[in-house]
């Protein structure tokens, strides 16, 4: 990790609810044993966390879907149980957060990339909420 990455203002909840539904999918598509790389940087305007696994690996279809509410493809349907929800939930929750998901696979059992990027600012670009908003 960057060790000089600025501070994101996010609701924090929200953002560690998403990111550890990308370590649960990334934990659940891969290989029982195979090693699972968190990491984080600064890329332009957003501080980005991404995690890389070695399991299933997407196809180009699979990713265009990927984060729509209820999808599943055949193949990862076939090998875990869930709803198709999880990404979905974790895109809404980085989203209100003025960030985005982000995908990468080089195709099927090549592994998958799956990033969360956040924009940062000053906390003067932040709405202020007092106890009564």
């Amino acid at each position: 990790m960057d060790s000089n990455l600025p501070f994101i203002y996010v609701d924090a909840v929200l953002v560690e609810q998403a990111f550890v539904q990308i370590v649960d999918n990334a934990a659940k598509y891969s290989p029982t044993g195979s090693p699972i790389t968190v990491a984080a940087k600064l890329n332009g305007r957003d501080v980005v966390l991404s995690v890389l696994d070695h399991g299933v690996g997407l196809t180009v279809a699979e990713n265009a879907q990927l984060g729509e509410r209820f999808f599943r493809g055949a193949r990862h349907a076939a090998t875990t149980s869930g709803s198709g929800l999880g990404l979905w939930i974790a895109k809404a929750f980085v989203g209100a957060n003025g960030g985005k998901i982000q995908a990468e696979s080089s195709g099927p059992d090549q592994g998958t990339t799956v990033s969360i990027h956040l924009p940062f600012g000053t906390p003067a670009s932040q709405p202020e909420v007092g106890p009564d908003d």
